[in-house]
């Protein structure tokens, strides 16, 4: 793994080059197009919930079954990124698509396992680590014909950040669904998604 492919403590969307770190329009549809590549269900519904969620990828790894409402169709995510002097630990609900929901509750079995009073409800939805986690990612990134910094599971959570301001999400919305500790980090998206706007900068284009 490439160490320059990190989070800055300044965050920005591009490299010292340019270089994008979030997938475009038509990137993101290759991704996800390419995430069937992955014939094992469990491992790529890993893969689907950071695409629907822009979680952080230690995120997706510690969740368990108690924290999938599959009626809600949504997920809670714990935080573990904290900053500054402020320790503790919080949490944060995301929705997600129904049926990705329902995907994910058949491959796992969160309903038929939640209804078993002997069951582990604490158990982790993935049993493997960050190292695996990232390849999966990488391995759908190099199959979409995607590379570079943004071709990373760092890549895919910018892509959700620009894509939902795209879609109208309000900034302090998106704060909380990713997470952060402060709307300036959430305001870069805002900036990119403006630069990505065309429907914009198309009516500047009229003579």
């Amino acid at each position: 793994m490439n160490a320059t492919y990190n989070d800055d403590p300044v965050m920005s969307l591009f490299s010292n080059r340019g270089e994008r770190k979030y997938l475009n329009k038509e990137e993101r549809k290759r991704f996800y197009k390419s995430r069937k590549m992955i014939k094992d269900l469990h491992e790529r519904t890993f893969v689907e919930l950071l695409f629907w969620t822009g979680c952080r990828i230690s995120e997706a790894l510690n969740l368990i079954l108690m924290r999938v409402n599959v009626e809600d169709s949504c997920v809670v995510f714990q935080t573990l990124k904290q900053h500054g002097k402020k320790k503790g630990t919080t949490f944060r609900i995301v929705h997600v698509p129904r049926k990705f929901m329902k995907r994910l509750n058949k491959v796992h079995g969160i309903i038929r396992t939640r209804k078993d009073a002997l069951a582990d409800h604490t158990k982790r939805l993935w049993r493997f680590g960050r190292q695996k986690g990232w390849r999966l990612v990488k391995g759908i990134m190099t199959k979409a014909s995607i590379f570079g910094i943004r071709a990373t599971p760092k890549g895919l959570r910018h892509t959700f950040g620009v894509h939902c301001i795209l879609c109208g999400i309000p900034e302090t919305r998106l704060q909380d669904w990713m997470g952060h500790a402060n709307l300036r980090t959430t305001s870069i998206y805002v900036t990119v998604a403006q630069r990505e706007d065309r429907e914009f900068a198309r009516k500047t284009w009229i003579l």
